[in-house]
């Protein structure tokens, strides 16, 4: 631990040393293990909300922290989407911040992991521009970014997916692994690979876990259609102007209730969170 990690660790309450130490041995003091605790130290000197169990660290405020909590009371797939990073699966830990200073149009941002932490990030000041189902549609897109890095992590069998940091071997290994275990991702980021592949792999494979999640969330107070087009937010156009795969077989009309849709239902409707 830094000076500040053990000032923190030192002035915690009992119960929570008591759980670090217990997660600490329950892991068997990994080296993924150590990386959370003091992950969960770093947040507690934040005021931030640690869940061992889940292996989740909260930093949320606000109307991010609203819509949070609000998928995790009413949407089962939110919920098990979460859980792919608890124990049961140990590849990597989950931390939620805020950062305001995101670009215009950009409700949160899921950062490459390092050292087995996935950190997703979120602005409150873009979520408030937008309805409480779009600020869930943000945060399924978001989860979605992350269960892609978990199943990357799995595959390399370290704590980041940065090549440079890998040997040659290890390099082989991993692309083999996510050959054999992860095809779609395989298909997008080796046999397909554009710097917006995992946008393109989304918006092909992941739009109907994003509709579900946000369906159960708006407790499907709309049509599943409204839904499923919703999950077409940031998969539609990716950079430079260029669509995704997805997108560009749609019909004309199709693409037309889609944007109806976004303009109805994301940008405008319901606004209780906070």
């Amino acid at each position: 631990l830094n000076g500040l990690q053990l000032s923190t660790f030192n002035n915690l309450n009992e119960n929570s040393k008591t759980d670090v130490l217990n997660y600490l041995i329950a892991n068997d003091f990994s080296e993924r293990a150590k990386s959370f605790a003091m992950s969960a130290i770093d947040a507690w000197a934040d005021a931030g909300e640690v869940n061992f169990e889940d292996e989740i660290i909260n930093s949320l405020e606000g109307k991010a922290l609203c819509i949070y909590n609000k998928l995790l009371s009413s949407s089962t797939g939110f919920k098990n989407a979460i859980k792919k990073f608890d124990g049961e699966f140990p590849v990597s830990h989950l931390s939620f911040k805020i950062n305001n200073t995101l670009p215009s149009g950009n409700y949160g941002i899921t950062k490459p992991p390092n050292n087995f932490n996935t950190t997703v990030e979120f602005s409150n000041t873009q979520l408030s521009n937008i309805s409480d189902l779009g600020g869930a549609v943000a945060f399924a897109h978001e989860m979605i970014h992350a269960e892609i890095f978990r199943k990357m992590l799995s595959a390399a069998q370290k704590g980041n997916l940065d090549p440079a940091n890998m040997t040659q071997q290890e390099q082989v290994a991993y692309v083999n692994s996510l050959r054999n275990n992860f095809p779609g991702i395989y298909d997008y980021y080796i046999e397909r690979y554009k710097p917006t592949w995992n946008h393109n792999q989304m918006a092909s494979h992941y739009r109907e876990t994003i509709a579900d999640i946000i369906e159960e969330f708006d407790d499907s107070s709309k049509s599943r259609q409204i839904h499923e087009d919703l999950s077409w937010v940031g998969l539609r156009i990716l950079e430079n102007g260029v669509t995704s795969i997805a997108w560009d077989v749609l019909t004309q009309s199709e693409k037309d209730r889609v944007l109806s849709n976004f303009n109805t239902h994301f940008f405008n409707g319901a606004s209780n969170c906070n």
